[in-house]
């Protein structure tokens, strides 16, 4: 108990001045419990929003992935599209250029035939003479 001015005894936990009015502790009890259970609320509306804010990002982020992965094999696909159209033509200008090769061989040895043809009787001729004039 303490004394005021008067010396009269005043209970200081019985009443307290809040915001310029009184207030009796059950009050004030009450008004904290209502406070926290306030502040509560707040906490989990804010988780459920920092929840709901995490969720969006990743599905954004996935999404953001997906179409990363899908430009990535789009590139790749046309990539190697151009690499094999690029090797279809190196092959075919190496086909043509054998089939050329081919060719000219070919013309070749048409002008050889005769002459290996005239060679080996030539050379069949000079056998058979020699072994008709060796049996005489």
């Amino acid at each position: 108990m303490r004394s005021i001015l008067r010396k009269q005894p005043v209970k200081i936990t019985t009443i307290f001045c809040v915001q310029g009015s009184l207030m009796s502790r059950a009050e004030i009890l009450s008004q904290l419990k209502q406070t926290e259970e306030e502040a509560k609320l707040r906490k989990a509306r804010a988780e459920e929003e920092a929840k709901q804010t995490i969720a969006n990002a990743r599905k954004e982020s996935a999404g953001i992935v997906e179409a990363a992965r899908l430009k990535a094999a789009a590139d790749a696909d046309a990539r190697i599209k151009k690499a094999s159209a690029e090797i279809q033509a190196e092959a075919n200008a190496q086909k043509a250029e054998g089939v050329k090769q081919a060719e000219a061989l070919k013309a070749s040895a048409k002008t050889k035939v005769k002459a290996a043809a005239d060679y080996l009787m030539k050379e069949f001729e000079g056998y058979i003479n020699a072994r008709t004039s060796t049996h005489g």
